[in-house]
């Protein structure tokens, strides 16, 4: 299933399962029937349904630019779903790269940003690149995934099923580093922009290290604010549902929702692995009367997961391949989830020091990936020019850019009738995550010590906890149920204890 072979034709979906999608390009291409064509400049966009599209323009109204997704403006308090004016002049931009870092990146939500103006053309993910883009560089085109970039021939004829079965993508591997499922489609990682003129991904961010906060709470506290005022203007826009685990994140969200709790509906998946997740999500549903909602497990069919495969330009697997049809109740409203958190928790740091050599066969190892010889070449060109950065840093960017903009979200387009945002992803937020003291990030406890002061009643339940004797018997449990994972976790502590034993001896 979802690989393809001389007996099974690869599932091609019909032009109405692109819903989302998009294909940018600097010449006018054919649009596909249902779709629209738009012109920004010398720049061409066809989209599919369902994708939403923001003009954004300068204080005398000039086109500088679309906003495609959901992008937020948390100052104004609004969903920016109309048009996004800059309170600045096109002619008065000294510097592209500070003008887009201050005014879109100012923006929360889940977007990407086409710049066509002052001479540039480029494309700019959001600061986690929660709407992917890969491109083919000799063709000169972009889009949403390889699906919408090639025809049935070509999508089948440049699979890398070798390397697809190398990665473990059906379980839970994926493409890293730029790489993708397709041989000549890169994908576009978050911190860079694809020039449309060269065809080439650049580093805009960060341009310097991040000072150290001197007041790690306030930092939090702000962090949290953001948090809150996210999931208010999506609350006030409709039927709004909140992720609800028995995490530190989710348990994060709950506490910055305490005074919306009336527009609010927390949902939690009843996934055959889920059980302390339902256990803990319906104890708190109980003791502070949430509106809850435990959504019943539903499989995906053979037909579903391989269109889900499809939609995902074959990027990546795992367990969401086969329970996506049980968040489909979710569909038409806006969903909140939890990912982002880990960047404020060193979440690749493991042995490491500042000072630690981190070289690509041992930063592979940390995301616990096969090292191939094509793996530890991408991930050797992106960390070469990060080497003046401490080895905290660099991990954190690897986190961020390798992992999460690589893997977490190259699925973006596979459910287009859900609005899925994660409100602790946001320039802002990220800054202020990375400059939380490193032994303040070690121990953990920030995000607990924020649930305290917002909610001290919801800090009081056990949170990854049964609180009970089925807590004693989750490792093993979880060992059985996924032996490849616990095999790959011991691949990474294995491996960056290596690391640190060849700085240490300066190999």
């Amino acid at each position: 299933m979802g690989l393809f072979s001389e007996e099974k034709d690869m599932f091609l979906p019909g032009p109405d399962n692109f819903d989302g999608q998009f294909v940018i390009s600097t010449v006018a291409k054919p649009c596909p029937h249902g779709w629209q064509q738009r012109q920004l400049g010398t720049l061409f966009l066809n989209l599919a349904p369902a994708t939403t599209v923001v003009p954004v323009v300068d204080a005398d109204n000039q086109s500088i630019g679309l906003l495609l997704g959901i992008p937020i403006d948390l100052d104004r308090g609004v969903i920016v779903d109309k048009q996004y004016s800059v309170d600045c002049r096109l002619d008065d931009i000294q510097d592209l790269d500070d003008f887009v870092e201050e005014k879109i990146y100012r923006l929360a939500g889940s977007f990407l940003f086409v710049l066509s103006a002052l001479g540039s053309r480029r494309i700019y993910l959001d600061a986690n690149g929660t709407l992917s883009v890969v491109y083919d560089p000799e063709a000169r085109v972009a889009g949403a995934t390889a699906s919408v970039l090639l025809d049935a021939v070509e999508y089948r004829k440049r699979f890398r099923g070798e390397l697809y079965k190398t990665l473990d993508v059906e379980d839970a591997g994926w493409f890293t580093a730029g790489l993708t499922a397709h041989e000549r489609i890169d994908r576009l990682l978050c911190n860079h922009y694809l020039d449309l003129d060269s065809w080439t991904a650049r580093r805009h961010w960060p341009v310097a290290t991040i000072e150290v906060s001197p007041n790690p709470a306030s930092t939090c506290a702000r962090i949290c604010d953001r948090i809150s005022k996210t999931i208010e203007i999506l609350a006030s826009s409709g039927s709004t549902s909140v992720a609800l685990t028995a995490g530190n994140d989710s348990r994060l969200l709950l506490a910055c929702s305490r005074h919306m709790l009336a527009n609010l509906t927390f949902v939690t998946v009843a996934a055959p692995t889920a059980d302390l997740d339902v256990a803990c999500a319906k104890r708190l549903a109980r003791q502070f009367s949430l509106r809850h909602q435990v959504l019943p497990y539903r499989e995906a069919t053979e037909g579903e997961a391989d269109l889900w495969r499809f939609r995902a330009g074959h990027c990546v697997g795992g367990n969401n391949v086969k329970m996506h049809p049980s968040v489909r109740p979710l569909e038409g409203r806006p969903f909140v989830g939890g990912l982002g958190g880990e960047v404020g928790r060193g979440f690749l740091w493991l042995n490491a020091k500042p000072d630690t050599v981190i070289d690509a066969r041992g930063l592979v190892a940390r995301l616990k990936l096969s090292r191939t010889a094509e793996v530890a070449t991408a991930v050797d060109k992106w960390l070469a020019p990060l080497a003046h950065f401490d080895a905290f840093f660099i991990l954190d960017l690897a986190y961020l850019e390798l992992r999460m903009s690589s893997w977490g979200f190259c699925d973006s387009y596979v459910k287009p009738k859900q609005l899925e945002i994660h409100p602790m992803i946001s320039r802002a937020n990220y800054v202020d995550m990375l400059s939380l003291p490193p032994d303040v990030r070690r121990k953990g406890d920030i995000y607990f010590q924020a649930i305290e002061a917002l909610w001290k009643e919801v800090s009081e339940v056990p949170i990854n906890k049964y609180g009970n004797y089925k807590d004693m018997l989750r490792p093993a449990k979880e060992a059985i149920r996924h032996p490849k994972r616990a095999s790959r976790k011991v691949m990474q502590i294995v491996g960056a204890w290596r690391s640190g034993t060849a700085e240490k001896s300066g190999a």
